[in-house]
């Protein structure tokens, strides 16, 4: 019998970076060598997630979906037939609780870290798929009571630093103070918030383009509603404001800002229905004349959406809807490219929906690594155990 050659460690590597972050879960218990590599070096988390994102058949984005008291659902975002089947959603267990009467707010995603707000006061970096998870420094906001009425997060590649936008509100007088966080230099410090009489009612999550922060705003006069871009610079770190397209008065309002095709683009639809949406794209960042509408989609069976109770988000290739009752909720997905093709998806709870868009990764953020490997194994092991992996 020929003997057969062992691979080199360089060969398992490159293979491993090929596979799925569930698959190299599993693997992890195979040995102490394959346990190290897969979860506590960053260059092969890195070099895993590049290789997902080349090869598109490996992609695991997936759809976040929680309410203000939990629990939370992931879903995969496979083709919008399938959205919502039952082998494509999974139930998490996020660790922390809020306090009776509390909330968990999910401010956004970067690189399959997601982070999440607790109360309005502790911040937290999770990574859904490992169980990676650490808390931020206490921002210090003044206020006793208070909301987050806008949020952003954002990863710049440049200078590999996450970035986290919390504006917090005085829930009794109205009063605003914003505050920005660094992974590189783990300290808050203070941002202008710009005059309430320039930007009116934003609030949200910001969607995070050409290095800058975006949310749809509007100021409701008598007479007219006035719709604009905030922005705000993460390189000059001021709030600006951008113009929408020019559009003729045709009785559409917006839903959401996303990003298309690596561009800032915006989503319509007829006010008092849901028969139809536009998508416009801005081709050239900053230029207004740029903009132009991507597709006009119109649909035979709009679904029922409540004006007082429901939300948007807008991703590469679908726009989300949600909308709930007393009875339950329903989540909607549009198709980009295929008009009248909706995928829906049914959820047992009643209250406001949060959903933001994450990809799956073995990553951490450096400096909020557990120390100690028994750490890691625990928040793994329980992971698992929550997830059925």
């Amino acid at each position: 019998m020929a003997e057969t050659e062992e691979l080199s460690e360089d060969i398992i590597v490159n293979i491993l970076t090929r596979l799925p972050v569930k698959s190299l879960i599993r693997f992890t218990s195979v040995s102490k060598r394959l346990h190290s590599i897969i979860l506590s070096d960053p260059k092969f988390a890195l070099s895993q997630l590049k290789a997902a994102r080349q090869q598109k058949t490996l992609s695991r984005s997936r759809l976040l979906v929680s309410t203000e008291t939990l629990p939370l659902e992931s879903l995969h975002l496979g083709d919008t037939a399938s959205f919502g089947e039952p082998s494509s959603v999974r139930k998490l267990s996020f660790p922390f609780q809020p306090q009776p009467g509390g909330s968990v707010k999910l401010l956004g995603s970067c690189n399959g870290l997601v982070f999440v707000a607790v109360d309005n006061k502790s911040l937290y970096i999770w990574n859904p798929s490992i169980g990676f998870l650490k808390q931020l420094p206490d921002p210090g906001f003044p206020f006793a009571d208070n909301v987050l009425p806008y949020y952003a997060v954002g990863y710049l590649s440049a200078t590999d630093d996450y970035k986290v936008l919390v504006a917090s509100c005085d829930f009794w007088s109205g009063e605003i103070e914003v505050k920005m966080f660094s992974s590189r230099t783990h300290i808050w410090q203070r941002i202008e918030s710009p005059c309430r009489s320039d930007f009116r009612l934003f609030r949200g999550q910001g969607t995070l383009s050409n290095d800058a922060f975006h949310w749809l705003s509007y100021r409701d006069d008598d007479e007219e509603e006035e719709h604009a871009i905030v922005s705000f610079d993460l390189q000059e770190e001021v709030f600006q404001r951008m113009p929408l397209p020019n559009f003729d008065h045709d009785g559409k309002t917006y839903t959401s800002l996303g990003v298309c095709g690596g561009c800032l683009c915006v989503s319509r639809y007829p006010k008092g229905a849901w028969d139809s949406i536009d998508l416009w794209v801005m081709r050239e960042y900053g230029v207004n004349g740029s903009w132009i509408m991507l597709f006009s989609l119109k649909l035979s069976d709009p679904p029922e959406l409540p004006s007082v109770s429901r939300q948007f988000l807008g991703v590469e290739s679908s726009t989300f809807a949600a909308s709930w009752t007393d009875e339950g909720s329903e989540l909607i997905r549009i198709d980009h490219k295929e008009d009248d093709k909706l995928g829906r998806y049914m959820l047992k709870y009643r209250y406001r929906i949060s959903m933001i868009e994450y990809e799956e990764s073995l990553l951490w953020i450096s400096g909020y690594h557990p120390v100690e490997e028994k750490e890691q194994v625990q928040i793994l092991e329980t992971h698992q155990k929550a997830s059925g992996s």
